[in-house]
C-alpha cells in the first residue's frame, strides 16, 4: 500500500493545490477505508464539498466558489495490480475583480493510478475546465494533462505536463 499512497498523495495534492476553502478528509484515511471494501467497489460521496479560489483568464482575475462531488474507486486486479481512480465534477460561479463580470465554473477531473507488484506504476490526470462568461464576458477553457510513469527500478521514465488556456 505505500506505493499507492505516494501516488494518491500526489493526486490529492494536485486536486487541492488551488483550493483555499475547507479541504476534504485526510486522503490516507479515505484510501484505508476504501482498501477494506470488496474488489471493484466504488465509494461515491453523497455530499458536496465547497471550494473557493481565484483564477486568471485572458482579461482579469476571477474569484470562483462552488461545490464539487467526488467518486473514488480502489481495487486490486487478479494479477495484483492496484488501481486507484478519482473523479470530480465541480460547479460554481465567479465574479471578475476588475470588471465585475459574472462567470459560471464547470470542471471535470479524472485521474487514474496503476501500480503493479514489481513497483512499476503510472499516474495520469486529465482536467478540462470551463469558465463561461455571462453576457459579453470572455469564455475560457483550461486543459491540464499530467502523466508520470515509474519503472520497476523506481526511475521516472515518462514525465509529461501540459497546460493550455484558450480564451474566446
Amino acid at each position: 500500500m505505500p506505493r499507492l499512497s505516494a501516488f494518491a498523495a500526489l493526486a490529492t495534492a494536485l486536486l487541492i493545490a488551488c483550493d483555499s476553502g475547507p479541504t476534504p478528509g485526510e486522503p490516507t484515511a479515505e484510501l484505508e477505508a476504501i482498501a477494506h471494501q470488496p474488489a471493484s467497489a466504488a465509494r461515491p460521496n453523497p455530499s458536496f464539498q465547497p471550494f473557493a479560489f481565484s483564477v486568471d483568464n485572458c482579461v482579469e482575475t476571477v474569484d470562483v466558489a462552488g461545490t464539487f462531488h467526488e467518486v473514488i474507486q480502489f481495487f486490486v486486479g487478479p494479477n495484483g495490480k492496484e488501481h486507484f481512480r478519482f473523479h470530480i465534477n465541480a460547479k460554481g460561479t465567479g465574479v471578475g475583480r476588475t470588471t465585475g463580470a459574472r462567470y459560471q465554473w464547470n470542471d471535470r477531473l479524472f485521474d487514474i493510478t496503476n501500480v503493479v507488484p514489481s513497483g512499476r506504476g503510472t499516474f495520469t490526470l486529465n482536467d478540462r475546465t470551463r469558465l463561461i462568461g455571462q453576457g459579453a464576458a470572455v469564455n475560457t477553457v483550461f486543459a491540464t494533462q499530467i502523466k508520470v510513469t515509474v519503472n520497476g527500478q523506481g526511475n521516472v521514465t515518462v514525465d509529461r505536463f501540459r497546460a493550455l488556456a484558450i480564451c474566446r
